[in-house]
């Protein structure tokens, strides 16, 4: 049995320690911004391969609580890394700190990177060589307050990054939050599924490659991205390629009631594009329209709408806001018999208001950050 730690967005760990019991089938203990489990090498490959919400998978070497950085070297220097590292292989420490030291990442960095390069040394007689740009091996350290975890990085470049975006919106979402969402909204696949300010598309291909059960790491594959349990050399690359192929066989190409809607013809070719290069343009219907006036533009009656609509903070003017989400929610109100919205938003008390306002219920919030901005994701019921 391994240990490891997973990172995710910050107040969504529920969604992905859920997401995890489902893909692993083990108990899995949600912290703060991260995961921890134990079990097999083969999570790596799974976890890696299928989940939509967490980050990066990091195998625990080991963890302590320290007073000063010469106890982050001594314990780093206690540490056997003869079963992560191959002699010929280089590495690159990389550093997560979080609160108030006296000392940065890169001072943490130079002190970890000289203990594994003695601590090597020891075991093998051999020096190992350092690669800041393309390591073999990524030595991830964790500094929380006084905590430290030492691990290697399996994943490499975070999970967010899919690899289907050809299209960059300029306020497009996470896709881990996006899928967190699609979670949240506890989507039936046979039910009507609409997010009605889609811009670059990420909700409803999110939802698409869900439902098709395609193992989200294909793309990263596809495009360069790769991972870097790849160089790892203790692990079975035939395993991986076996399961790969597995997961793959069990995808389907079945079609679902997914639309997405955006009032700009650019974003919404942009979708379309992000669509075809995720290989579910032919389950996403696209709409040009006003989230505004709905009635106006469909005549199916949505089960679930999704939605990251403007925030007032970075690409919209705030007294446009104050307009934008009573009429959008007028509207939301007119076309939906009953049924779940999940909303994103900087400004929740606004929408909060004014969703209450034309009848909607609050459901449940949850705190989390968009990059370094605050916001809400708020589960409605009608």
């Amino acid at each position: 049995m391994y240990e490891y730690y997973a990172t995710t967005n910050i107040g969504l760990e529920s969604i992905a320690a859920n997401e995890l019991n489902k893909i692993l089938s083990i108990d899995v203990e949600p912290l703060i911004g991260t995961i921890r489990f134990k079990g097999s090498l083969d999570l790596i490959y799974k976890v890696n391969l299928l989940s939509r919400t967490l980050h990066k998978l990091i195998l625990l070497i080991g963890e302590t609580e320290f007073n000063e950085i010469y106890d982050i070297y001594k314990f780093a220097r206690y540490l056997n890394y003869t079963n992560y590292i191959e002699r010929g292989q280089s590495f690159a420490v990389r550093v997560e700190r979080i609160g108030t030291h006296p000392f940065n990442s890169m001072q943490i960095a130079e002190r970890v990177g000289q203990a594994v390069i003695e601590s090597f040394m020891d075991e093998t007689g051999h020096r190992l060589k350092v690669n800041l740009d393309y390591p073999d091996v990524e030595i991830f350290c964790r500094v929380k307050e006084n905590h430290l975890i030492i691990g290697v990085n399996t994943t490499g470049e975070s999970l967010h990054k899919r690899g289907y975006r050809v299209y960059d919106h300029p306020a497009a979402l996470s896709t881990t939050i996006a899928a967190s969402m699609i979670y949240i909204s506890n989507w039936k696949y046979e039910q009507i599924l609409l997010d009605p300010m889609c811009g670059g598309g990420t909700l409803p291909i999110e939802a698409a490659l869900l439902a098709r059960e395609i193992p989200i790491g294909i793309f990263r594959e596809q495009k360069g991205i790769g991972f870097a349990f790849k160089k790892l050399k203790f692990l079975d690359m035939n395993k991986y390629k076996n399961l790969l192929d597995e997961y793959l066989s069990k995808s389907n190409n079945n079609t679902y009631n997914i639309y997405g809607i955006d009032i700009s013809s650019r974003h919404l070719y942009g979708a379309m594009k992000n669509a075809t290069s995720a290989g579910v343009i032919d389950t996403i219907k696209f709409i040009k329209g006003d989230a505004r006036k709905l009635e106006n533009i469909i005549t199916f009656t949505p089960n679930i709408i999704v939605v990251n609509p403007p925030y007032g903070k970075r690409s919209s003017n705030p007294k446009h806001i104050k307009r934008l989400y009573p009429e959008f929610l007028k509207s939301l109100r007119n076309i939906m018999k009953e049924g779940i919205v999940v909303a994103i938003t900087a400004a929740p008390n606004i929408f909060k208001d004014e969703a209450l306002k034309n009848g909607f219920t609050i459901i449940n919030e949850y705190k989390t950050k968009h990059g370094d901005l605050p916001v809400k994701i708020i589960k409605l019921t009608l």
